[in-house]
């Protein structure tokens, strides 16, 4: 009925086919965990670089150039190692301040700014709501505005 040879071949084949499977399953589980430590680990990282300030919307409303707030809108923020970072704000295409400040993230979502604009010091901790390398979104709250910051890399 059953020759041992056949039986052989056939345990063979289970053995081969449950190695393959464990090698995918192995796989499959090293990528997701990358996945997601790769991914909240660089944050830093894909902050780094020039960002230039695209939209402003306080309440909901959007904000237009406003010195009174403090808004200008196609400043330029570079994010450095070191946690340090530059505004450049222009009107009419001339530089009319550049100041350097500091940051550090609290956790995954949220960071937190300082830096001086014409004397004005800043204390801003802002939600993280969007951060890929070609968009930047800043959610937070000042003096009873709330305010969403979009930036795009420059």
């Amino acid at each position: 009925m059953f020759n041992v040879q056949s039986i052989k071949l056939k345990v063979q084949s289970i053995k081969f086919f449950t190695s393959v499977h464990l090698y995918i399953c192995t796989l499959a589980a090293f990528t997701v965990f990358s996945l997601f430590t790769f991914s909240s680990c660089d944050k830093e990282e894909r902050l780094y670089g020039r960002w230039r300030l695209q939209d402003v919307y306080m309440n909901g409303d959007t904000l237009n150039d406003s010195l009174q707030y403090n808004v200008i809108k196609n400043s330029i923020y570079t994010f450095f190692y070191a946690n340090s970072f530059t505004v450049t704000t222009f009107v009419n295409g001339i530089v009319t301040t550049s100041s350097d400040g500091f940051y550090h993230f609290i956790n995954n979502s949220t960071i937190n700014m300082r830096y001086t604009i014409t004397y004005q010091p800043y204390d801003i901790t802002a939600t993280i709501k969007k951060l890929n390398q070609k968009e930047l979104k800043l959610e937070y709250d000042d003096k009873g505005n709330h305010y969403l910051l979009i930036l795009y890399t420059y």
